[in-house]
């Protein structure tokens, strides 16, 4: 897109979380901003920006030129293995050691903030001091959610922060006046969730307190959403919070991927072959993300119920693939394990319609695939927007993601969810078959198809107005707000200037 001139020389620092849910999302946003003419400075660790520029080397697309990459070395911490830059670096139990090494962040922010000054930050959940850090140049901060409002609104109510203990029944219980009453945690849910709002030792910032700091810091909060999906739920959190939401669109990539493997692979992605062979709309894509895993005891129960169900299906298994393994070992070894994990000849007993796949696999070649009719997903926000924007129905297996999966299945009507033991999470394999019979072939099913296809066509389609228009008005927020941003003296700047805006 040709820049109109008037946005020329605006200035926005992305400052993501350390993981690559919130890194892409904040990617893809930068790419849409730099196509309105925004000058983007994206900001992360050595490791995660050479990933970051490989993507886009990748588009080859002349506005990526304004998006100047900027690294800053992580401190070294009493626990965290070297190259441990993101999530999926590291086991689970380290996400808490990681946090403590993007706290000793802080003062190297505040001098690239003093050289740099941008006209605005975006920042993301953990940063709990960022926003107090870019106040000190009189430089606004913008809060960017990449969950679903639906999700940001349940937990991060402001009704959610307080000192004493979160239980349970604080988290199954929707935050006053929230717009459905469909959507609330179950107990098992709630369970792992209290530990991110409860401090795990003396003066700890537990996650959700960090983002919700985060918040309070800021004037504005983004969110990747739009007003014909999520617009109950974009209302009631510019409600909660007493400052604008402003919805930048659903910010997925504009372009496939190749249906050849990334560099070092030896040929052909398997599973698109397999697709390939398949009949018209009949098979399932079985996929958990990049960073949630089975147990053996889930992985069991899921196959005896894609045995059960009799539908076709495409399993992408994966497992975690830490900094302390090296490259050629994991990617050898994927599609043994996947194969070795799986109940004693149910790969041979389902080998005329199933096909188990270990290691990446291109999720959007595998939703786009004429082949392709449901996705049994864990639900998380991209996987369920791919979804959306290919006409999958979704079969939801929630994983932290139990908000998003009521969504699809309760509010939105566009998939099912299968059901669970409350208290423990545990699923059947019967119940498993049962949420595929019904999506896959049962009237039910037919319904979400239907239902699925509208939205596809009002959010991605014809009769819809495009998301890019929410990228347009976001872009014009920030530069109708900065003149009087800019009209201030230096170093003397408040929040309170903007609150208007």
């Amino acid at each position: 897109m040709e820049d109109n001139g008037e946005n020329k020389q605006l200035h926005v620092l992305m400052f993501p979380w350390l993981a690559h849910g919130h890194m892409f999302p904040f990617l893809e946003l930068s790419i849409r901003l730099a196509h309105h003419g925004v000058r983007i400075s994206f900001l992360s660790t050595p490791r995660n920006i050479s990933k970051m520029r490989q993507s886009l080397l990748s588009l080859n697309w002349e506005a990526t030129g304004n998006i100047d990459l900027m690294e800053l070395p992580l401190p070294s911490v009493d626990g965290l293995p070297p190259g441990g830059e993101n999530t999926a670096d590291i086991p689970n139990e380290m996400a808490d050691i990681l946090k403590k090494a993007l706290d000793g962040l802080e003062e190297p922010f505040e001098h690239l903030l003093r050289r740099v000054q941008p006209d605005y930050i975006v920042c993301d959940i953990s940063q709990h001091w960022a926003p107090t850090v870019a106040a000190k140049f009189g430089i606004p901060a913008i809060f960017f959610s990449i969950y679903s409002a639906a999700a940001t609104a349940y937990v991060l109510a402001p009704s959610r922060w307080k000192d004493e203990e979160t239980t349970v029944g604080d988290l199954t219980t929707p935050p006053p006046g929230y717009p459905s009453s469909a959507i609330a945690l179950r107990p098992f849910e709630a369970g792992n969730m209290a530990a991110l709002y409860n401090p795990h030792e003396e003066g700890d910032i537990p996650p959700v307190h960090r983002s919700l700091k985060s918040v309070e810091g800021c004037w504005l909060i983004a969110i990747r959403s739009c007003y014909e999906m999520e617009g109950r739920f974009i209302d009631y959190v510019e409600t909660c919070h007493r400052k604008r939401v402003v919805p930048v669109g659903l910010l997925l990539p504009e372009e496939s991927p190749p249906r050849n493997p990334p560099l070092g692979g030896s040929q052909q992605f398997e599973c698109l072959a397999w697709l390939d062979r398949q009949k018209s709309s009949t098979v399932v894509y079985v996929s958990f993300g990049s960073e949630c895993f089975l147990s053996a005891g889930q992985i069991g129960a899921l196959a005896e119920g894609l045995e059960l169900s009799g539908v076709p299906f495409l399993w992408v298994l994966r497992f975690p693939r830490h900094v302390d393994s090296s490259s050629a070992e994991r990617d050898v070894d994927e599609q043994a394990r996947a194969s070795a994990c799986l109940p004693q000849g149910f790969e041979e007993r389902t080998r005329e319609r199933g096909f188990v796949y270990g290691g990446w696999a291109p999720q959007q070649l595998i939703l786009s695939h004429p082949s392709t009719a449901g996705f049994l997903s864990h639900c998380g926000w991209s996987s369920v927007l791919e979804a959306i924007r290919y006409g999958v129905k979704v079969i939801g297996l929630p994983m932290m993601q139990g908000l998003d999966a009521r969504l699809v299945a309760e509010e939105l009507k566009i998939g099912v969810e299968v059901a669970r033991n409350e208290e423990d999470g545990s699923f059947t394999a019967e119940e498993v078959c049962l949420s595929l019979r019904k999506a896959m072939v049962g009237d039910e099913g037919r319904r979400a198809s239907d239902r699925m296809e509208e939205m596809r066509h009002k959010l991605f389609g014809e009769k819809g107005p495009g998301q890019d228009k929410y990228v347009r008005e976001f872009v014009t927020t920030l530069v109708e707000s900065r003149p009087r941003r800019n009209a201030l003296v230096q170093g003397s700047r408040t929040m309170n200037d903007i609150k208007g805006v």
